[in-house]
């Protein structure tokens, strides 16, 4: 997915590697669960590979910084890996799923004061989400629609908690 995102962020316009850091934490960052480790690996492998290329942007003042442009090969290879990523079979795998599987095990009280938070913290979420929607309205479509995916995703998960918590009164 690393990949993915990278030639992604190059196809919008040639950027440095801090540039490209900071678009995957701060924008990418809320829609996925993405690691925060080093980029510059991966883009001296995808440059190798012909992928990407490196270019020298002298910055008044400053050190010399690399900026890095995506080739028609890159090009090729984000197609290829966006279609396949359409296709998915990968399902996501939510924390939650985990201690529902030993609910029995577990002390009623403890559980109940963890879906309250859980619970305040996807009312937040949401209403982040709603706010950045509303704002957006000008954002382009496929921005909308990623936002509009992850307000579905949590009214489903905060029914799914709702349901959780009366399940486990009568427990």
């Amino acid at each position: 997915m690393q990949r993915l995102i990278i030639l992604g962020i190059l196809k919008e316009s040639p950027r440095h590697g801090y540039e490209i850091k900071k678009i995957i934490k701060e924008d990418l960052g809320v829609f996925a669960s993405l690691e925060n480790k080093s980029i510059y690996y991966p883009l001296k492998i995808m440059e190798r590979e012909g992928l990407i290329k490196k270019s020298v942007a002298k910055v008044k003042g400053k050190l010399t910084r690399y900026v890095y442009s995506i080739t028609p090969a890159g090009n090729k290879e984000f197609l290829e890996l966006a279609l396949k990523a359409l296709l998915s079979e990968k399902r996501p795998f939510i924390d939650i799923d985990i201690p529902l599987y030993f609910l029995p095990h577990l002390d009623k009280r403890g559980v109940m004061s963890r879906l309250r938070l859980r619970k305040r913290f996807l009312e937040k979420v949401k209403q982040w989400l709603s706010d950045n929607l509303k704002a957006g309205e000008k954002l382009p479509i496929h921005q909308q629609l990623l936002l509009k995916h992850h307000l579905n995703l949590l009214s489903a998960e905060e029914t799914f908690v709702e349901e959780i918590a009366g399940i486990v009164k009568s427990y």
